[in-house]
């Protein structure tokens, strides 16, 4: 089927034109890409990927309000069983902590849910408004090396750390101002970055900081809208959604490259959402609107 770019979707490519040519080193190479589970039952809109060392691989298919679980080691797929919880609704994101366990946003329900790592349900953070143990709004959430679950609650206007035990471990407060917060990553050591889709800017908070400092200035001459931020090996990855590519950023902050762009070919990429990074170099991301996921190896 042939497709037409719509003039907003070539304002796009002249941006991802514009940001330069990135170094051989950075590039992502493609893999293969997912579009549908073990029993031929097609994605749709997904928005959410997780990815660990052990190899496990868990896509949110968002539309059909379910996970679905694959293992993907040393470039070989297996696997890609669907799980669709009683308590879950429409998963956006997701994460693997240290023992395997899948934690999913539900963005109709507010709530977000811990699976064991076969997705069976074991407990839920529920979004009360008011609360002070939970958010009101989570938009993400993160963990850090401890399985601390740190929660980006826009409407309360803060990132909420909690214990093993669901209390409040730590509160930051989220800068004032225009910007709109679409994710946050947490460092091995700490670091609380935070992500402004609108300013196409970052922020940071150091291990023990009470307040974020600004960590980028607007980077909107490399990024459209950016919503999803990760990092690993001394990098800081940004899924740009609306710009349909990822930015290679330092801890520090710098520019180090752009990769992918729009299209519908494997290899290309149309408002992607999630990206998972694993220590052997191997990436996946969710292709939202072109109902895929997409393996890629990374630099390490």
């Amino acid at each position: 089927m042939n497709r037409t770019l719509a003039p907003s979707a070539l304002a796009l490519v002249a941006l991802a034109l514009s940001a330069g040519p990135v170094p051989a080193r950075a590039q992502l190479v493609f893999d293969r890409a997912i579009y549908q589970d073990d029993k031929e039952g097609a994605f749709k809109v997904p928005e959410g990927v997780a990815c660990n060392d052990a190899g496990a691989l868990v896509v949110a298919d968002s539309g059909n309000g379910r996970i679905v679980l694959f293992t993907y080691r040393d470039g070989v797929l297996n696997g890609g069983t669907p799980v669709k919880p009683a308590q879950l609704a429409y998963p956006v994101r997701v994460q693997l902590d240290s023992k395997g366990n899948i934690w999913v946003l539900d963005r109709k329900t507010r709530k977000i849910l811990k699976l064991d790592p076969k997705g069976a349900f074991l407990a839920a953070l529920e979004a009360r408004p008011g609360s002070a143990v939970t958010a009101s709004l989570p938009v993400s959430f993160k963990l850090d090396a401890q399985d601390q679950p740190h929660v980006l609650d826009v409407v309360a206007g803060r990132v909420v750390v909690l214990d093993a035990d669901g209390k409040v471990a730590r509160q930051l407060e989220l800068p004032k101002g225009k910007a709109v917060f679409t994710d946050l990553h947490v460092d091995p050591g700490g670091a609380v970055y935070l992500l402004d889709g609108v300013g196409a800017s970052l922020w940071v908070a150091d291990k023990g900081a009470t307040a974020f400092k600004p960590l980028t200035q607007s980077l909107e001459d490399k990024m459209n809208f950016p919503v999803y931020l990760t990092g690993r090996g001394g990098k800081l990855f940004v899924v740009d959604q609306f710009g349909n590519g990822v930015v290679t950023l330092g801890v520090d902050g710098s520019y180090q490259g752009r990769q992918l762009a729009i299209g519908w070919s494997e290899g290309l990429v149309y408002y992607p959402a999630q990206l998972c990074v694993n220590g052997k170099g191997e990436a996946a991301i969710a292709d939202r609107s072109n109902n895929r996921v997409q393996l890629f190896t990374a630099p390490r």
